[in-house]
Order: C-alpha cells, then sequence, then structure tokens
C-alpha cells in the first residue's frame, strides 16, 4: 500500500511538473513546434513517453530545422516539453490565452514570416469559410487542422490575387488551428472564420 502511494505521488508531481512547464512556453516556441516540427513529428503519436534522449541530446537537430542557428537552450527545452507532450497526450498544444485578431497575427508567424501557426478556437460541426488576405501576392500552403491532428482542409495556393476565400467542412466539436507554409515571407493582413450560413 505505502508503495502505491508513492507511485502515486510520484507520478501526480511528475504531471504537475509537465502542467507547469508547459504554461511556461511562450508564444513564439508553440508557432515554432507547431509549423516546423510537429507537421512530421505528430505521425509518431504514440500514446507514451518515448523521446527519452533529453533536451541537449537533440539540440542539433532542433537547430536545423528550425531555421535558426542561434537558438537558445531554453527554446530548446521548450520544444522537447512540447513534443514530449505531442508523444503522450496525441495532441497539439497551445497556450489558452493565444486569441488572434486582426492586429496581432504577426504574433503567430515564425521569425522568418514563411510559416504561421493560428489557433481557430472551438469550431462546431458544420460548413466555414476561411477569408485570407496578404499584403502581397505569394503563393502558399493552407491546412486547418483539429487538436487531434485530424485535417480538414489541406490545399496550395497560387500567386495570384491578395484576397482569398476557401470552403471547409468539420465534423466534430473541437479546437482547429490554421497552418500556413510559403516559400517567401508572407505577411497577413486579415484572416476570418465564418460560418457558411452566415454568409
Amino acid at each position: 500500500m505505502k508503495k502505491l502511494i508513492s507511485t502515486l505521488f510520484i507520478l501526480s508531481t511528475t504531471l504537475l511538473y509537465a502542467a507547469e512547464k508547459l504554461e511556461e512556453i511562450t508564444l513564439k516556441s508553440c508557432v515554432t513546434f507547431n509549423t516546423l516540427c510537429a507537421k512530421c513529428h505528430e505521425g509518431q503519436c504514440s500514446g507514451r513517453l518515448t523521446f527519452n534522449t533529453g533536451s541537449e541530446a537533440a539540440t542539433n537537430h532542433i537547430k536545423r530545422y528550425s531555421e535558426d542557428s542561434n537558438i537558445s537552450k531554453n527554446s530548446v527545452e521548450e520544444f522537447f516539453t512540447l513534443l514530449n507532450f505531442m508523444k503522450k497526450e496525441c495532441l497539439l498544444y497551445m497556450p489558452q490565452i493565444a486569441k488572434y485578431n486582426s492586429n496581432n497575427l504577426a504574433s503567430f508567424a515564425t521569425n522568418t514570416y514563411k510559416e504561421y501557426f493560428v489557433p481557430l478556437g472551438l469550431l462546431k460541426k458544420g460548413d466555414y469559410s476561411l477569408w485570407i488576405k496578404t499584403t502581397e501576392s505569394n503563393s502558399f500552403d493552407v491546412k486547418i487542422i483539429s487538436k487531434e491532428f485530424d485535417s480538414y482542409l489541406d490545399i496550395s495556393v497560387c500567386q495570384s490575387l491578395k484576397k482569398r476565400e476557401f470552403g471547409f467542412k468539420v465534423d466534430e466539436d473541437t479546437d482547429y488551428f490554421l497552418r500556413i507554409k510559403s516559400k517567401k515571407p508572407l505577411y497577413l493582413e486579415i484572416l476570418e472564420i465564418k460560418e457558411a450560413s452566415a454568409k
């Protein structure tokens, strides 16, 4: 009985520590991880913690794929925490306070402005319209995914007008995210999600 109580105490302490570490992660690290790292590692979700080589051993790998050779030790540790969370919980993580509007879209971009990861919040089952306006005409990829990694929109947008509208449908009431990738810096001016019936 004492052994069981001790095990439960250690487990609860570990979970609380992990939760505290998640709450301390910066928005920029979450955006970088969910654009440059998660798209490859999300397929490795196993429901258990398997990535145990330590953040130090992963530093060179992270520097290579984060496109930042001067990345800080703290950022590496944050990426490591995010990876462990994703592999154990099989979910994408973003801070609860992360809410987008037309004035803070740059907050959800990587340092190069070639990638974005924007939390769309809770969407209920139904048809939606995504409207994007950029400051320039660039080609880019657009993907809408649920927090469980399910894809609901995955298209490549050719260089054309600065205003673009896309329709998509979700079949589950859950949190969704917008992932954008461009070969050139892309600056979002307006981003809107509307129910199809609200047009």
